[in-house]
């Protein structure tokens, strides 16, 4: 849970240690290096310009992203965690860049900087809200400086760190990053000639005469491009052809899923079923006491809510009737019909939460007496004519609610707890009423209910089709078969030839990858290709419902592609430009546009009203060189020299130049948004650019990620 939410639910205790935190960092004048005295564990899992990156502090930050993503009702399954420890590292990698190049230039952000950003109209909004006026909306700055003079002496370091990792370091980070790029964004600048020239040049239009010649007008086989002309464009454009460490595989997989057998036991499994459901005493105990998938819901679902297979036989049951077996995905379901009635679809309501637990710890915040009493006075209070949104603001615990006056503005039915939804949907407008939950005693106040229509319970016993040990075990013991015959990558080609398998291939396996194409994401797996070596064959390995028997076939190192590796893309460039300077010769010597024409066998043909933003035009495509050329006036009334494109080669004769009317250009808002457009992709290519200077040792695979 982010320390914000945390904030929200634990104001008492966390506010202290906020106040002895902040205070802590106003007065030691503290930034870089701030750590209160911690000892720094010995273990890393990377370095960054000789900076070790801590274990501890990664899986702690890894652990704490997790938290967010399941408060928000994400599951945290193999391939998420992967990406999560992805986006902490690269965050990691940030920080460390951008407060070192900071430290080299001496850009700081001091202790008095953060307490006048903190006292202030400007404090960040996550902070500011701890201390706003619920009735005015007004940041209080006297109320927050006195909460920290007033709470200097808690000692919590445990959360006096939370406090610092959560809330304080991402403002102070942000504040120097904020600085550093500053001084790189201020001096971008844009002058008003240049956008003058840009409208004039846009607003031109051509006319021209153009005759030219494809590539494909010569075979390949005419154009023989060798290793080393590739080796030698690789070494001129040694940019462009980085690589990063990979491993290629090749590996034969063995289905573990469940098949029509498995399939078909559950079915009559699910069959034998149905008449127990039916004589159930109660149908919700009953799915929930035999495992089903689709968790019990003691609740209405309106009819157009209900997204099922069999809907409409479903929706036909009378109260008791069972129907099914009928599959559901991956599932084979038999369902009861419990009751149904006439309900809204949604309702707004308000309401006051007087809680008898804390929501961050679990732990009991009052007594059950005491959140009655307090709830039935409120109760009392509103009756007599006190204000409902004042009395939210004082006294609710639902911080989700409380700043609108408790209200929730047409929520679902089944959203909320089934207390709460039951009083709600169940009841009519106007209904006001105490009613108790799992987080203690809620008055509310039905205020609207709208799109009235037939809802249905119903109790789902719902059982996915699994995979028997005997399925598994064939699949396994096929598996076994293979890998025992394939100890040696021929033995593993000769093994798929003899057995007729398919052999599948996968390229450019990463060290820190969870997933190879093909497959489920599985980490172990990757993590095996690399702690093994070229030519290793594996022995079965489990991998999502299958059984994959590996190859590794090949290893990249991190540097330059070599020819073999880069031959698909140059390959074509360097074919194109042999072709290119041949065509050139066909043209021989002209003077004219229908010259060149006669001398290749081709037609004049013309294009109008070309515009220099043009990017594809009728006749010969996306040739940029042409549309370039098109505005050229040396070759205005007489031809261009063959100019070669992407598609062939083209000789150009400009017939007329003209301009279009731009009254309406606005010269100066133009350049203020090209020079925040360019600002804000400084960003980006600066931190790009540290990435490619700096020196990274990412060395989770041997630390066991």
């Amino acid at each position: 849970m982010s320390i914000i939410e945390t904030l929200r639910k634990r104001a008492g205790i966390l506010v202290i240690a906020i106040a002895v935190s902040l205070i802590g960092f106003i007065v030691q004048d503290a930034f870089f290096g701030r750590g209160g005295g911690v000892k720094e564990p010995s273990k890393t899992i990377g370095k960054i310009n000789g900076t070790n990156i801590d274990r501890q502090d990664f899986d702690a930050r890894v652990k704490m992203m997790e938290a967010q993503y399941q408060s928000q009702g994400y599951r945290i399954e193999e391939g998420m965690r992967q990406e999560i420890q992805n986006q902490v590292w690269n965050s990691l990698v940030s920080r460390e860049l951008i407060l070192s190049e900071a430290k080299k230039l001496g850009i700081d952000f001091t202790s008095k900087e953060f307490s006048e950003l903190l006292f202030s109209d400007n404090a960040p909004q996550e902070f500011k809200q701890q201390f706003t006026d619920p009735k005015t909306g007004v940041y209080n700055i006297e109320a927050a400086r006195n909460a920290f003079l007033t709470l200097k002496k808690s000692k919590n370091a445990e959360q006096i760190k939370q406090v610092n990792e959560q809330l304080i370091d991402p403002i102070v980070l942000n504040q120097v990053q904020q600085k550093f790029f500053t001084i790189f964004t201020n001096g971008a600048y844009i002058p008003k000639w240049l956008i003058e020239k840009q409208n004039a040049v846009n607003g031109q239009v051509s006319d021209i005469a153009y005759t030219g010649l494809s590539y494909s007008s010569i075979a390949d086989s005419a154009a023989v491009v060798s290793d080393a002309d590739i080796n030698d464009y690789i070494q001129k454009h040694k940019d462009q052809f980085k690589q990063e460490k990979s491993r290629s595989i090749a590996f034969v997989t063995f289905n573990a899923g469940a098949n029509k057998e498995d399939s078909a036991n559950l079915w009559n499994k699910m069959e034998g079923m149905k008449q127990a459901l039916t004589d159930a005493p109660d149908a919700g105990v009953f799915v929930t006491r035999n495992g089903t998938k689709s968790p019990f819901f003691d609740g209405y679902i309106n009819k157009s809510r209900i997204q099922v297979p069999s809907k409409d036989s479903l929706l036909a049951l009378q109260p008791g009737q069972v129907y099914g077996p009928y599959y559901d995905a991956n599932t084979i379901v038999v369902a009861r019909m419990i009751g149904s009635k006439v309900l809204p679809d949604s309702v707004k309501a308000r309401h006051i939460l007087i809680g008898t637990i804390d929501l961050q710890t679990q732990q009991p915040s009052r007594t059950d007496s005491a959140a009655k009493a307090l709830a039935d006075s409120i109760k009392n209070a509103i009756a007599g004519g006190a204000s409902f949104v004042e009395l939210a603001a004082k006294y609710s615990d639902d911080l989700g609610s409380k700043d609108q006056g408790g209200e929730y503005n047409y929520f679902p039915n089944g959203q909320m707890v089934k207390e709460f939804n039951d009083f709600c949907f169940e009841g009519k407008t106007g209904d006001k009423g105490v009613i108790k939950t799992q987080f203690g005693y809620h008055y509310i106040e039905v205020q609207d209910q709208k799109n009235f229509e037939t809802a249905y319970k119903i109790a789902y016993l719902a059982k996915t089709i699994e995979p028997s040990k005997e399925t598994d075990d064939a699949a396994s013991a096929a598996a076994t078969k293979f890998a025992s015959e394939s100890r040696t990558e021929k033995a593993f080609d000769d093994a798929v030839a003899k057995n007729k398998f398919n052999k599948r291939i996968a390229d450019n396996i990463k060290e820190m990858d969870y997933q190879v194409a093909g497959l489920t994401p599985s980490r172990s797996f990757v993590k095996w290709v690399y702690e093994n070596k070229p030519g290793t064959v594996s022995d079965p390995i489990s991998v999502g419902d299958q059984y994959v028997v590996a190859a590794i076939t090949g290893e990249k190192p991190a540097g330059v592609q070599s020819a073999a590796t880069a031959k698909l893309a140059i390959e074509p460039i360097l074919r194109n430009k042999k072709k290119a300077a041949m065509l050139v010769q066909k043209f021989g010597k002209y003077s004219s546009i229908d010259e060149a024409a006669k001398n290749t066998d081709q037609q004049v043909q013309t294009t109008d009203s070309i515009r220099f933003s043009d990017n594809f035009k009728p006749g010969f495509g996306n040739e940029l060189i042409v549309i370039g050329a098109s505005f050229d006036k040396a070759y205005q009334g007489k031809p261009s020299q063959p100019l070669t494109g992407t598609t062939g080669v083209y000789v150009v004769e400009v017939k007329n130049i003209g301009a279009l009317p731009n009254d309406a250009a606005n010269v100066e808002e133009q350049r203020k948004a090209a020079l925040m457009q360019m600002r804000q992709t400084m960003g980006y290519g600066l931190m790009e650019a540290l990435k490619e200077a700096a020196n990274i040792q990412d060395t989770r695979l041997k630390a066991g990620y």
